[in-house]
């Protein structure tokens, strides 16, 4: 049957119909037709607003283990105001649920690993804090920048009293080791005071603790568990100018 003759036929149909009984009608024969192109108008739609709302990235970074997501939105602000982001153009973000325990490694520790390093591999994450156990995983896998590099003169000499060093000597020997002996060292060794380079053969300043930090109490991270932050630059971080104002932020 021609497209125009079946028009024609539909028509007498409905003819003497009532509204309600043509919109039945229109809705038993054209109901998969309808949801269809409701369902692409709803993609569609969706789909655009992502492309005109979605903002560039000025600045982002994780405060791991801090337990403070309920200050999140408020930190973000208030950080952004500090610096000078403009966040109706740029998005800033702190996130400060995220938690790893290098104990259990879990499903969800486990693709936490792999969003940071692909993170810190595009240059997605700009600063990063952490709690001793964190930030030590995170150190040993050479993630932080040098702070002899990192901080200007001014920063080496304020931050200098607080720095967080790792041996890379003894990084580099564990790496030779099979698992066996890697524990088989940890029990017969203390491990080496972060804060003491002269108990170290290639110590390399590459965090400062955050003792007492007015801004992390002000948005209850760590209160709760009472651990001493540390802080660390990224390498590869798109936006380190933001980095350094994030640390003064913090430490201010």
């Amino acid at each position: 049957m021609a497209l125009r003759d079946e028009v024609k036929e539909q028509q007498n149909k409905l003819k003497g119909k009532t509204f309600k009984e043509k919109l039945n009608y229109f809705w038993d024969y054209y109901k998969i037709h309808t949801i269809a192109f409701l369902f692409a108008v709803l993609v569609i739609s969706v789909f655009v607003k992502d492309i005109v709302t979605n903002k560039d990235n000025a600045f982002s970074a994780v405060i791991l283990n801090s337990y403070g997501q309920n200050s999140q939105e408020d930190f973000q602000a208030d950080f952004a105001a500090y610096a000078g982001i403009d966040t109706d153009t740029y998005s800033c973000l702190i996130d400060t649920s995220a938690t790893y325990s290098a104990d259990s490694m879990s499903q969800y520790d486990v693709a936490f690993v792999q969003r940071i390093a692909a993170q810190v591999q595009t240059g997605d994450l700009d600063a990063f804090v952490g709690d001793a156990q964190a930030f030590g995983h995170y150190a040993d896998g050479y993630l932080f920048q040098d702070l002899r590099e990192a901080l200007t003169e001014e920063e080496y000499k304020k931050y200098e009293p607080y720095f967080y060093y790792i041996d890379t000597a003894a990084i580099e020997a564990k790496r030779q080791m099979d698992e066996e002996d890697i524990l088989a060292a940890a029990q017969e060794e203390d491990p080496a005071d972060p804060m003491n380079p002269s108990s170290m053969e290639t110590p390399v300043p590459v965090g400062i603790y955050l003792e007492s930090s007015p801004k992390l109490t002000q948005w209850n991270c760590y209160t709760a568990s009472g651990e001493t932050p540390i802080f660390g630059f990224l390498e590869n971080a798109a936006h380190p100018d933001l980095a350094h104002r994030f640390l003064a932020y913090l430490s201010e």
